[in-house]
């Protein structure tokens, strides 16, 4: 019997970048193409039919499952030899480097390997020694502060690091700094960039190095070449410099790391860098439905800085992709609970076929709580549940005190955080003193009473805010809103001020997670109007409480999967919800201010769209609450991308559906779009509306305009107005103070 060949497998793209193995190869991989299929079949493809020895093959990729994967699966194809292949990750090949040539720049064999929780020590270690307050000045910021400037071209390449350099008050970052390289290199340890950067100093300076490095492997393959740094970009070419048999995988569309060093340059100037270039691009998808592709395209295209390929959907037709505008974020996440719920039933889908995106951690606490109230299991991928996340239980430990001073629990919690000066000496003091007398820790802090012959200042202060909150809680709800209690709450303790001054990716991420808490209070108001703060934490209680859904650890194979955008990237799932798809949140404002920013979040954007194998839901509201109040929301403006033919647009509000909405589409058109009149006119101001047609109105911040049209009922009332400038806006009457002329 004839031996099947195992390129026969393969479609004609993939077989030509297997069997291409001389000189340079860029293998441009589309989503859901294949392209670890195509690096494991060219590994095996190399030893097998061109005779190569397996130790003579150098692979590696960014993460140690993919890693694992690959020497799986090139062991599936030719047995145990496959094990002498060397795939790493990028860090576990530095070490092996180092390891075996690091002490000829220096650098100790047995050198200590430093983690995030390393660095973090040791850097509160020089605070200390430089009398600044771990608490104040987070080691955990100054360590991300750090690896962000070492990632950079300008580290490695000898630059004045000067400009690089933050400002924190009080604190001499490079001062910091140095004296945190002394450290490492005085105990003989390197930090995960450290890792990288020597290699590369090590592949400079000692050429002998390279050399023997060169004769060990002769074929290097990089996996996700569009996610590697500078330092990975010359590691890569400084190997290869001798045989030029160089290939890279991987895609500029799906390129989304920036912020961790990731430079898209590496894969557009590949062709440039190294000469007689082979490209093969990977343009049939595997994954997706034909809409679903489509609508990738039609966002991907936009963005100039790419290398042209369309992706070829294998298995054909599909449904056609939906784009839902809700009236607000409740709406939003109701209209998706439902539609999962409704496809549950129709189709006999199961939980982990459905997977809901959020551009950012804090969006996912408004899913979470509708997917409770149906009793629906849910997991949170790459991060915690809402109300487990560090800042909202430090701001409900407050708010448990508040109303009930005996809490010692949640006392304890927050007496220093953030940081005011109460060590934890003078917390065992309270203790202590609070245990002899007989009463509370907080009936020792209320009545003043010396811990160890004084009170302490911080304790003082800690006091006041803890009164403040009483005083400010005995008001609500007669003559004082929850919400704002709340907020005047967090405005005392200094918990915001502190993470802005923070200014990381990681105090950002907990900003926007508070002032999503505070979204929270806003929601129980409006379901509450005589909304105390006991009952408010009565019913987050009972959300966090072990008789939750998943309350022995969520079961994946039985549970939604939540997750931002970023990572979700290398995942894929039946039914995918991408949600927030509105101008501020996604794109992000804070990637909006620059042409790059906005092609890296269209890639994101593309990521998300093409993680779907059978539908992607679209979805954003009108309005959005954010700490600085009700804001109405322009769509995205890669919704506009998408032809509007193309998609099933529906509106919700909370409760129910409207009938299709194409015609009446805020985004017709090119971004930001035009508001079209053919909406439902209403001449005689019915519909529950205080307005008419043709009516002149005053808006206080877009100025005078005439009314076009009135649609809706109730609640959802939505007014098209034009205005002098001639611009035409879409409101919800609702939440829109207008002026009659």
């Amino acid at each position: 019997m004839t031996q099947r060949d195992p390129l026969d497998e393969l479609n004609p793209s993939q077989r030509e970048a297997v069997t291409h193995t001389e000189g340079p190869l860029l293998i441009l991989a589309g989503a859901g193409s294949g392209k670890t299929r195509v690096i494991t079949y060219r590994i095996a493809h190399l030893i097998r039919q061109k005779g190569v020895p397996p130790f003579e093959i150098f692979a590696v990729t960014f993460t140690n499952k993919a890693a694992d994967e690959m020497k799986r699966r090139v062991a599936e194809l030719i047995g145990p030899i496959g094990e002498s292949v060397f795939v790493r990750t990028f860090h576990s090949a530095a070490v092996y480097i180092l390891r075996r040539y690091g002490d000829r720049i220096g650098v100790p064999r047995a050198f200590t390997i430093y983690d995030a929780k390393d660095q973090e020590t040791l850097i509160k270690d020089i605070l200390l020694e430089m009398r600044l307050d771990p608490k104040k000045i987070k080691p955990s910021a100054l360590a991300s502060k750090i690896s962000e400037i070492k990632d950079r071209a300008e580290m490695i390449e000898g630059a004045d690091l000067s400009s690089l350099m933050p400002g924190y008050p009080g604190l001499n970052f490079s001062d910091l700094y140095r004296e945190y390289q002394d450290r490492l290199s005085r105990s003989g340890a390197l930090d995960f960039n450290d890792l990288l950067i020597k290699t590369v100093v090590l592949m400079r300076r000692s050429p002998e190095s390279l050399t023997e490095l060169q004769r060990r492997w002769r074929y290097f393959m990089i996996d996700e070449y569009q996610d590697t740094n500078h330092a990975q970009y010359l590691i890569c070419k400084y190997l290869s410099s001798a045989t030029r048999n160089l290939c890279v995988v991987g895609d500029d569309d799906q390129s989304i790391y920036s912020w961790r060093g990731a430079d898209i340059r590496n894969i557009l100037d590949f062709e440039r860098d190294f000469d007689e270039t082979k490209v093969v691009k990977l343009e049939e998808n595997y994954r997706s439905t034909v809409p679903i592709l489509d609508a990738a395209w039609h966002v991907i295209r936009n963005n100039v800085n790419r290398k042209e390929k369309r992706l070829r959907a294998v298995r054909g037709d599909g449904e056609p992709l939906t784009w839902c505008r809700a009236n607000n974020e409740y709406g939003e996440a109701e209209y998706v609970v439902s539609t999962i719920l409704s496809l549950k039933k129709k189709e006999a889908l199961r939980n982990r076929d459905f997977a809901v995106f959020y551009r950012t951690n804090a969006q996912s606490r408004v899913f979470e709580e509708m997917l409770r109230r149906e009793n629906i299991p849910y997991r949170v991928v790459g991060g915690l549940k809402f109300y487990d996340r560090k800042e909202i239980k430090d701001i409900l430990a407050y708010l448990r005190l508040i109303a009930n001073p005996a809490d010692g629990v949640s006392l304890l919690r927050i007496i220093n955080v953030p940081a005011r000066g109460i060590g934890a000496a003078t917390v065992e003091r309270l203790r202590d003193t609070a245990y002899t007398a007989e009463i509370t820790e907080w009936e020792v802090i209320a009545r003043g009473l010396a811990i160890k012959g004084k009170v302490p200042a911080g304790i003082t202060s800690f006091k006041k805010i803890i009164e403040r909150g009483m005083a400010a809680s005995a008001l609500v709800p007669e003559t004082m809103k929850l919400s704002a209690m709340v907020r005047e709450l967090i405005e005392a303790t200094s918990y915001r001020e502190n993470l802005e001054e923070e200014n990381s990716v990681e105090s950002r991420s907990r900003l926007e997670n508070i002032e999503e808490f505070i979204n929270s209070v806003y929601e129980y108001e409006a379901r509450y109007p005589d909304a105390a703060l006991d009952r408010f934490l009565q019913e987050i209680s009972l959300l966090t409480s072990e008789e939750s859904p998943d309350a022995e650890g969520p079961d994946p194979l039985n549970s939604i999967t939540l997750m931002t955008v970023h990572n979700a990237k290398g995942l894929e799932f039946p039914v995918v919800f991408l949600t927030g798809m509105e101008e501020g949140i996604f794109p992000h404002f804070n990637s909006s201010d620059t042409d790059a920013g906005i092609e890296e979040e269209r890639r994101l954007c593309y990521v998300g769209i093409t993680r779907a194998m059978d539908r992607i839901f679209l979805t954003g509201a009108e309005m959005r609450r954010s700490y600085s109040g009700l804001s109405y929301k322009e769509p995205s403006r890669f919704i506009a991308e998408i032809p509007a033919a193309t998609m099933d647009v529906r509106e919700y509000g909370e409760g129910g559906y409207s009938a299709p909405v194409r015609d009446s589409l805020p985004f017709n058109g090119p971004y930001p779009g035009a508001v079209t009149s053919a909406v439902a006119l209403n001449p005689t101001g019915g519909n529950g509306s205080r307005f008419r047609t043709r009516e002149a109105v005053l808006h206080p911040k877009y100025g005078r305009g005439r009314i076009l049209a009135i649609e809706g009922g109730g609640d959802n009332v939505k007014i098209t107005i034009v205005f002098g400038n001639g611009d035409k806006k879409t409101f919800l009457e609702k939440y829109t103070p207008l002026q009659k002329l």
